[in-house]
């Protein structure tokens, strides 16, 4: 069948069956995998917490403190732009989050200083 001369339609046919065999192959690591993870993963115990009345306060001590810092938040910003409180409307305030690290941020305000030159 595959002698000194290989044509398309062979290349073709060990090609398919390669594809085939390296597929099944990575299926099964991927069923041993899983296999492995339910052999040696220990079962978490449920445990059952008693309600307190104590995270009730915290949220509403929470609530009070954000409606201070949307206050502080806003006036910030009135003092900023030059108008007053009462032309503001503040519909929402969301933390970015900081997802660099300090040494990065360092240096990209070093690069933009440094263009402003």
């Amino acid at each position: 069948m595959y002698g000194d001369i290989v044509t398309m339609g062979d290349a073709g046919v060990i090609t398919l069956f390669s594809m085939g065999i390296v597929f099944a192959t990575l299926l099964l690591i991927s069923f041993v995998l899983d296999l492995f993870k339910v052999i040696f993963t220990k079962k978490k115990e449920e445990k059952i917490e008693k309600i307190d009345a104590a995270p009730v306060a915290q949220a509403t001590q929470a609530v009070v403190e954000e409606d201070e810092l949307v206050a502080v938040i806003t006036a910030a910003l009135a003092a900023h732009i030059g108008k007053s409180t009462d032309q503001l409307i503040v519909r929402s305030i969301v933390q970015t989050g900081n997802q660099q690290p300090a040494w990065s941020q360092a240096g990209r305000m070093e690069l933009m200083q440094g263009s402003a030159k």
